[in-house]
C-alpha cells in the first residue's frame, strides 16, 4: 500500500446488556464484510472509545485500511458497508468511527441523519 493509506478504526459497542462474545462475533461479522470488498484490515485490541455514549462496557474493533480520506476512492464503499451494516441490526448496536485522536460514534436510527457529519469528518483527516 502506498504512503496515502490511512487505518480508520471501527469500533462495535455494547451496553451493560452485551456480553463480550456477541461484541466480538458483530465485530467479526463487520470485518469480514469489510475484506469481502476487499479492504485490508486488522484487529485492534481496546476498549471502548472514551467519549462513548452511556456505559460502554464492551468494544470490539477492527482497523480497515483506506487510501486517502478524500471523498472518492474508497470511502463511499467504507461508508455503504457501515450504513448497510447497521441497518440489518436489529439492537442497540452502535459504531464509533476513529482516525487518530478523533472519532464519531454513529447508531442505526440516526446513521442516514450522519452519513454527511461521517463524511466530512473523515474528508476533515484527509488534508492531514
Amino acid at each position: 500500500m502506498g504512503d496515502d493509506v490511512r487505518w480508520v478504526e471501527i469500533f462495535v459497542l455494547g451496553d451493560d446488556e452485551f456480553d463480550a462474545e456477541r461484541v466480538d462475533r458483530l465485530a467479526r461479522q463487520l470485518r469480514s464484510e469489510f475484506a469481502e470488498r476487499e479492504f485490508d484490515t486488522r484487529p485492534v485490541a481496546a476498549d471502548a472509545p472514551g467519549n462513548s455514549k452511556g456505559d460502554a462496557a464492551v468494544a470490539g474493533a477492527i482497523a480497515v485500511a483506506v487510501a486517502g480520506l478524500g471523498a472518492g476512492g474508497m470511502i463511499p464503499t467504507l461508508i455503504a458497508v457501515l450504513r448497510d451494516w447497521l441497518a440489518r441490526r436489529t439492537g442497540p448496536e452502535r459504531i464509533s468511527v476513529k482516525v487518530g485522536d478523533d472519532s464519531i460514534e454513529l447508531d442505526r436510527p440516526s446513521f442516514s441523519e450522519r452519513e454527511q457529519l461521517l463524511q466530512l469528518f473523515l474528508a476533515k483527516h484527509a488534508e492531514q
